[in-house]
């Protein structure tokens, strides 16, 4: 957007022009402004005013609430990538109308699509064949199927504990006895693992090495090495890597699959692009693939000819897309640690998340339930940590989503510190 003249700003503002003229050089001078000699000033196209990737929208609040409208944080969602527009835009006039001839199911994009994100997975490190990927319409479709397809039937299941709820529900459907592995930058004990899994049957082994829902940890090598054995074992492990491309700090490490090829991937692009984009994917053994991708068409289970036409046009600016995300929620991130250390309680301590979007906060002695019952209370709706644990214990964490702007996050910090500082501890 064009910006007024410093004159009619001046008027407008109510301010003298040298005003107008030193704000203006601030702002230059901050990256948020440019002046094209000639044509004016603008405001300019910054990553945080492209993409924001925020995505929490309001919703009516409970009753009793402070704030006409809630602030939903249940769900650590991110808004969609802004070069969605041009890539769906440029999909629907050149490619749609070719496939408009189709069923609009499968779509003549498929085996163009799996060849792309094969590629792609191999530059980023895991090497990868189009005969190991099948697509699906998310992450959680690919456990199902995997599970339904590629497990013994029945069994245990053992998961981390904390982990993604949409996979203990995947797990539950399935009538899975489950165990919980604890997870997080002070657990993953190779040794309580073992244990885990010469308790019973072999069965299903869910984990998230990197970027795990909800701590941000990443899993160290030992614990990936046991999961190793597990596979070696018989085990069916299956490694969900959705969170792995937003990585924040540190160096990556390898994928599961890369060491153990019977370590079997699922992912998608709805934390790193859009949830509005249906479109994950398997990756396993070329044999198991071949099962995985008949039960699938029958299923119904695969992207739609749309989702596919999109990813494809999608797949080659990705890493850029990637690279902005994770930098604007290492910024998030830096700015709600900073307003959670001045919330000046000793006892709130949390280990600094080092990929995906969330922060795990201990709340020591303080009930989970009962803050975020006070929170709804006053405009924030959270999840108590009961619902990603494994046996549904845990009520002394808290999951704090940090893709929204600071501005968001400053209403988030406020609230928790109102609550934290007059509830007392158990």
């Amino acid at each position: 957007m064009r910006l007024p003249s410093e004159r009619a700003l001046a008027a407008r503002l109510n301010v003298s022009r040298v005003t107008v003229v030193r704000a203006l050089t601030r702002l230059r001078l901050e990256g948020l402004v440019v002046t094209r000699h000639g044509s004016g000033t603008f405001v300019a196209a910054t990553d945080r005013l492209v993409d924001t990737i925020a995505a929490h929208p309001a919703r009516p609040a409970p009753p009793g609430a402070g704030y006409a409208d809630a602030l939903d944080l249940r769900w650590a969602t991110t808004a969609g990538a802004a070069d969605l527009v041009q890539i769906v835009q440029a999909a629907v006039h050149d490619t749609l109308p070719a496939a408009l001839r189709g069923d609009g199911t499968t779509g003549g994009s498929l085996s163009t699509l799996t060849g792309l994100l094969a590629h792609y997975l191999t530059s980023s490190g895991l090497a990868t064949r189009p005969e190991q990927l099948t697509l699906t319409s998310g992450a959680m479709t690919g456990l199902g199927l995997v599970v339904d397809v590629a497990g013994p039937a029945g069994g245990p299941a053992v998961t981390e504990t904390p982990t993604y709820p949409g996979a203990l529900r995947i797990l539950s459907q399935r009538n899975r006895r489950m165990r919980g592995w604890p997870a997080g930058v002070a657990h993953w004990d190779p040794g309580y693992l073992a244990r885990l899994l010469r308790a019973g049957s072999r069965g299903v082994l869910y984990v998230q090495p990197d970027g795990h829902n909800p701590t941000g940890a990443t899993m160290p090598p030992s614990a990936r090495e046991a999961v190793g054995r597990a596979a070696a074992a018989g085990w069916l492990v299956v490694a969900d890597e959705t969170m792995r491309p937003l990585h924040l700090t540190g160096e990556r490490a390898p994928s599961l699959a890369d060491s153990d090829h019977r370590v079997i991937v699922v992912s998608s692009l709805s934390k790193t692009v859009w949830g509005g984009l249906h479109l994950g994917w398997i990756r396993a053994p070329a044999a198991t693939t071949r099962q995985l991708r008949s039960a699938a068409a029958a299923m119904g289970a695969g992207p739609s000819a749309l989702d596919q036409i999109t990813a494809t046009r999608l797949l080659p600016a990705l890493d850029s897309i990637i690279e902005r995300r994770t930098r604007l929620l290492a910024e998030n991130l830096q700015h709600l640690e900073r307003r959670l250390r001045g919330i000046g309680l000793a006892e709130l301590r949390w280990h600094s998340p080092a990929s995906g979007v969330t922060l795990w906060l201990d709340l020591h002695s303080r009930s989970s339930h009962d803050v975020v019952q006070h929170c709804a209370r006053l405009g924030v709706l959270l999840e108590p940590a009961s619902t990603y644990a494994a046996d549904g214990r845990d009520d002394r964490h808290l999951r704090l989503p940090f893709t929204a702007p600071p501005p968001t996050l400053d209403r988030v910090a406020d609230v928790l510190g109102q609550v934290l500082r007059f509830m007392p501890g158990r």
